[in-house]
């Protein structure tokens, strides 16, 4: 998840720096590893610079320079991979955001993808479409209206010949919404089993659950949701950062409200030094927890009982609800040799912590306060980046133009309190299917009550 050059190791190592952070991995505290890198980088002048990305015109232009070669010869894929660079990195409202949607409305054309043709068309105009492009934009326009009303028709019989699909009409599990009444969970200390409350079908629907956070793979962050991962034409640019882009106006408002609106400050960080799914997933789920909490105060009450120290009061609810935060804080924690992965994880915590620091009013401005916060965001931070095994998205992707329907070869990653804590199987009873962040748990085989629901992982 993070690594520092071996010259600034062996630094920190001959002042003693290194041997603090281990004796700090005896506490029970996460708090105190995490705040010992975070020393041991402030002593050592270790915390990763990173250059602020600005919108900038230049840039896009760049891009969209980038895409025009691509599309001349005929590598489209790139060429839209460069359009959406091209508007992510343009002013809102500037020339170049409005060239960069015209330019992306040429592929879609290109490509008999003519609804988002035309989508793409449209926005231009209502951002101000520039004079030099208006009667080429019409005459564009003008080619796809027709055959767009009839695509738009043909999707429409599509949905409806699917709509049921991923539709939940079982009752629900009165403790976990997400959840048919067909499943009950059977609590008893510690231990607990997730089973069958009755005979169950193959082919039942028994959980429609959304992720607590999920994210991209790096190949798909070009061309889906955010927020959603849906795989998208008309993706639209966040309006601050650039580097993520939304299917809509709506899940961009929902992403934003949820963590973006933090995330989106420190996304250099982000891009330049988190690689790993379990990492990004750490750095939303941290930051969506505190979006929860009403203080600082309950983020340090609710981090110091994680794992096997919640388990064993917490309710159904507060164990597999995706709708309750505390559900994302009983993964099991019961794990063996993890001093490795918290080493490397405490710089990384720690360096999160530096850099939300500088985003305005999140930790508190009085000393005592912001030590509390620091340490108790500390300690969520290294929970989350041991204990909570993320769940593979794999999304099912159709093409339009050759109708056909295959898994998407690069899986997305995300948090599910209730599918992810399924006990794995070899002979699994259920099946994991994915659209866009909606995980989908269906029965492989018939299953009779009191058996326990097996997924498997591989």
């Amino acid at each position: 998840m993070f690594s520092m050059p071996s010259a600034h190791q062996q630094y920190l190592r001959d002042r003693g720096l290194i041997s603090e952070i281990y004796a700090a991995m005896d506490s029970d505290d996460y708090a105190d590893v995490v705040m010992a890198a975070f020393h041991a980088l402030e002593k050592s002048d270790g915390f990763p610079r990173v250059p602020h990305v600005y919108k900038c015109e230049e840039k896009s232009n760049e891009y969209r320079n980038l895409g025009n070669i691509a599309f001349k010869t005929g590598s489209h894929k790139e060429a839209l991979q460069c359009y959406n660079a091209a508007l992510m990195h343009a002013p809102n409202n500037s020339r170049a955001m409005k060239l960069a949607y015209s330019n992306r409305s040429a592929v879609f054309q290109n490509n008999n993808q003519y609804n988002a043709c035309k989508v793409d068309i449209e926005h231009c105009f209502q951002l101000g479409c520039p004079p030099d492009i208006v009667e080429k934009l019409k005459k564009r326009m003008a080619s796809v209206k027709m055959y767009s009303n009839i695509e738009a028709m043909a999707m429409s019989e599509l949905k409806s010949n699917f709509a049921g699909v991923f539709k939940f009409g079982a009752e629900r599990n009165a403790q976990i919404p997400c959840v048919s009444a067909n499943v009950e969970v059977v609590k008893k200390d510690s231990s607990v089993k997730i089973v069958a409350a009755k005979d169950i079908k193959v082919g039942t629907l028994l959980a429609l659950e959304p992720s607590f956070v999920s994210c991209n793979s790096e190949e798909n962050v070009a061309f889906s949701c955010h927020y959603c991962h849906k795989m998208s034409l008309n993706l639209i640019p966040c309006d601050r950062c650039c580097f993520v882009m939304f299917c809509d106006e709506e899940c961009k408002k929902l992403c934003l409200k949820e963590f973006h609106n933090i995330e989106c400050q420190i996304m250099e960080l982000i891009e330049a030094h988190i690689c790993s799914p379990m990492a990004k997933l750490m750095v939303k789920g941290g930051i969506k927890m505190v979006q929860l909490c009403e203080s600082w105060e309950e983020i340090n009450k609710i981090s110091r009982c994680t794992g096997s120290k919640r388990i064993p009061t917490a309710s159904v609810q507060e164990m597999f609800d995706v709708g309750n935060k505390l559900s994302v804080l009983t993964y099991n924690d019961d794990t063996l040799f993890v001093h490795g992965s918290m080493y490397v994880a405490s710089f990384f915590c720690a360096t999160i912590i530096y850099y939300l620091e500088k985003v305005p009013t999140f930790f508190p401005r009085l000393l005592g306060e912001r030590k509390m916060a620091r340490e108790s965001m500390g300690r969520l931070l290294m929970y989350f980046a041991l204990h909570p095994e993320p769940t593979q998205v794999t999304l099912t992707v159709s093409n339009r133009n050759s109708s056909i329907t295959y898994s998407h070869p690069h899986i997305n990653h995300g948090w599910y309190p209730f599918v992810g804590k399924l006990r794995h199987s070899c002979t699994p009873n259920v099946i994991v299917s994915n659209l866009n962040k909606t995980a989908a748990l269906i029965a492989l085989q018939p299953i009779e009550k009191g058996t326990e629901l097996t997924v498997s992982y591989m």
